[in-house]
Parts: structure tokens; sequence; C-alpha cells
């Protein structure tokens, strides 16, 4: 909706508080929760609506006397989302011609729930809505760092996506952004790995202007569809798991067009209450990284010598009184593939020596970014996992038929009939599967 405001910003203060009767409690509510978001007040969105329409015109008032001018053209801009007869009070009609405000009240918020994943509702007309904030207005609006991608450069505007209130409440967004040809150049070479990917997140990490260093958390309403120049993106490229922001990754708009439209239908629907969020859309070009290129990565800088961890057994050992010594049943297959580990991996910070397999990890996290460890289910940090070295070994010198060894809190080893172990030496079994590289040898 275009603004109606005049040129003196301070003036139009005064039609907008006379407008506000005639909005609903649902207007009233929406525009205080996207003035909480926007402009970092703390608002009630509860009461009658005579409640409501006194604390905004408080606010304001307060922001007036303070001479907070940005902070009232933000939240001119919520307020434009909502078709309020501001235009009538900035007239010169006398105030006895005008309309009476509407004496019903609008129901609080419904409490309705929609079940997750079901149908977007079809009959109610979509509210194309959103405020576009320029590039350099987004301070801090930035990602948590993936090792599947980089970004490279923000490629649209961000546009924020109005709260939906209620499971039957459908709304609308559009994003659109042009490409350039040196996007087009990078888009279309082969292998390039240059994708557009749609970022969104949620009133909970990010709010315009904000100059923090907070890292967002990928987030898409939980009930939503995506539209790329007019073709629906799959929605299991949306998900991550229930009510864990963070789990699903930025999807690919598969798009080598110069113009280019992203329409987003949601609502905040789910399971359980109702959430009162704005979501934050962005397109973003990202240079990828394959699963095939980061187990090489892991491979040639992150190996740590069989000799290194062994040490590191012996001084955990002495330095912890209370650990008894005794034999460790090691499974050599891989938690998460249950077949047998080619690429043993395991997190620096993790205190057991249970490994699994670092293409099964790598491949699970790319689809479903929990970052678990699968062995203890603690949350690692994929910049400190290792290729374990003594796991090396151990697969080396064992053929496929061996499924786990016992070891030794000194660091040997040796399979439960004894036909393998440490002190019988790589002769036993012939047939690495890796050629792996001791960082720590000259």
């Amino acid at each position: 909706m275009a603004s109606m405001y005049s040129g003196n910003v301070w003036a139009d203060l005064n039609a907008v508080c006379k407008a506000l009767p005639y909005g609903t409690v649902a207007d009233l509510k929406q525009i205080i929760i996207g003035i909480n978001t926007t402009c970092g007040t703390h608002m009630i969105r509860s009461g009658k609506k005579a409640d409501l329409v006194e604390r905004l015109c408080d606010q304001f008032a307060t922001w007036k006397s303070g001479n907070n001018l940005q902070t009232w053209i933000l939240a001119k801009t919520i307020i434009d989302q909502v078709k309020l007869p501001i235009s009538t009070f900035m007239s010169a009609m006398p105030m006895a011609s005008l309309p009476p405000p509407p004496r019903s009240i609008s129901a609080p918020y419904p409490s309705a729930t929609n079940p997750a994943h079901v149908p977007l509702p079809p009959s109610r007309s979509a509210s194309t809505a959103g405020t576009r904030y320029p590039l350099n207005f987004a301070q801090g609006y930035r990602f948590k760092q993936s090792p599947f991608f980089t970004i490279e450069q923000v490629v649209s505007s961000v546009v924020d996506c109005p709260e939906s209130f209620s499971a039957t409440d459908r709304r609308e967004s559009e994003l659109k952004f042009q490409l350039d040809p040196a996007h087009l150049a990078l888009l279309n070479a082969p292998n390039s790995g240059y994708q557009i990917r749609l970022f969104c997140t949620s009133s909970k990490f990010y709010s315009p202007g904000y100059n923090g260093n907070t890292e967002c958390l990928i987030e898409f309403p939980p009930t939503c569809e995506i539209h790329v120049n007019g073709v629906q993106l799959k929605s299991a490229l949306l998900k991550g798991i229930k009510k864990r922001p963070g789990t699903a990754p930025p999807p690919d708009l598969s798009t080598s067009s110069e113009q280019n439209t992203v329409r987003m239908i949601y609502v905040n629907g789910g399971q359980g209450q109702l959430e009162m969020k704005k979501y934050y859309l962005v397109a973003q070009m990202v240079k990828t990284q394959t699963v095939d290129t980061l187990v090489e990565n892991l491979l040639n800088t992150r190996f740590v010598s069989g000799v290194e961890i062994r040490r590191q057994m012996v001084a955990t050992m002495s330095d912890d009184d209370d650990i008894i010594a005794g034999s460790l049943k090691m499974s050599l297959k891989c938690p998460l593939s249950f077949m047998r580990i080619r690429t043993p991996c395991r997190s620096a910070k993790c205190t057991h020596s249970q490994c699994f397999d670092a293409t099964s990890w790598y491949a699970v996290m790319e689809q479903t970014t929990t970052w678990l460890c699968p062995v203890c289910e603690n949350v690692l940090d994929w910049r400190e996992l290792i290729i374990d070295g003594f796991f090396s070994e151990i697969l080396k010198m064992t053929p496929d038929t061996v499924d786990d060894v016992l070891v030794e809190s000194d660091g040997e080893w040796r399979t439960a009939d004894g036909k393998y172990s440490s002190a019988k030496g790589a002769a036993a079994c012939p047939g690495p599967q890796y050629d792996y590289i001791d960082s720590d040898s000259d």
C-alpha cells in the first residue's frame, strides 16, 4: 500500500491517532506486534480496542517529545500495511461529517491450530504485504556459517513478511531481484558451484536496523509455499525438524533468469500454540561445496596421526584417576549408515574414541543440519572435525568381515578372537581403503 502521509511527518501523527479507532482489534494488534519487533518497544497487545489505541498514541507521543524521527518513520511503515482511513483525517472535512468509528469490536486472535504440513487455506485472498529494506539498512542480517556454502553476494533487498494471526489467515509476500551478466555467467558455468539461494529467518533472530553480530538461523513459516518465477519449489526443501530453527538448508532457487520474482504464501499456523512471528526473506548468491570435496579437505588438513591419538589416550588416563582401565568395544560400522566406516571422523572435542563415517555424516547434515554427533548426540562444530589416524590403522589392519574390536586404555587393540590385533601389525590384513596422510610425519 502506498504511503498517504504528508511531507511533515510529525503532522501525520494526529491523523494516525484519529484513524486508529477505525481499525479492528486484529489490525491494532498487528500494528503493535510489528512496532515491537521493528522498533524495539514492549507494548502489551492484549486488552480492549480503546486500550490498544491509547497505548499506541502514548507511544507515538513519547517519540515525538524526544524527536525520535527515525523510529516514527519505521512505525509508519508498519502502519502503512493496515488499511486505515488516514488520508480522510488529513483532509479539510469537518469531524461532524465523518462516519462514526465502528461500534463492534473484533474478537481476539483465534486459538485455532493448523496441523503441520497441511495445504494452505485456498478460499481467502492473499494479503500481499511486506516492507522492502535496502541492503545497507539491514545491518547484522547474516546467517550462521555452513560448510556446504559460502555467501558471495546479497542479490536482493530484505523483504519482511507480516505475521498471520490464525491458521486460516493466509498471507503472501513478494521478493523481486535482478541478476546482472556477471551473476549469470557464474551460474551458467559448468560445475561452478554457484547458486542463488533463498534465505529466511524470523523476528526471533532478527529485526531491521539491528547492528549486532548475531548469526540468524534459517527458519521458514511452518506452513508455506515458495514460487520462483511461477514454479513452486518442493515443500520438503523448506522443512527442517519441527520447532528446531536452523535445521533446514536454504533452498536453491534454480534460476538463471535476469528478472526474478519469488512469492511466499504462508500462514503461521502449526501444531500447538500459534506463534506470532514476522519473517524476513532475502536472496543471496552462494558458492557451494560438495560432500566429496569436504571429505577430501578433512583428509588433507585435519588428519591426526595414530601416534598422537594414542598419546592423548594415555594422557587422559594419567590425568583422571577415576577412569578404570579396561577393554572398550569399538564398532567399525558407522552409526548413521550402518556400513563399515571408510573415512573415520569425529570432533576433536568429543571424549569418545568411536568414530563415524565423514561422507555419511556430511550427506545427512546437508539435508537436515542438526550438527549432532551420532555417537554422543552432542552438538558439534564442523570446524573441529578430525580424521582419526588411530581408527584408520584399525580399518587397514582388519578385513571387511570384522565389525568391531576391543581397545585398551593404552591404545592397544584386538579382535575378540585375537586373530587381528595391533601387536600383529598391518601384515594381518592388507588392503587399505584410503592412503591416509600422516600430517605429523616428515
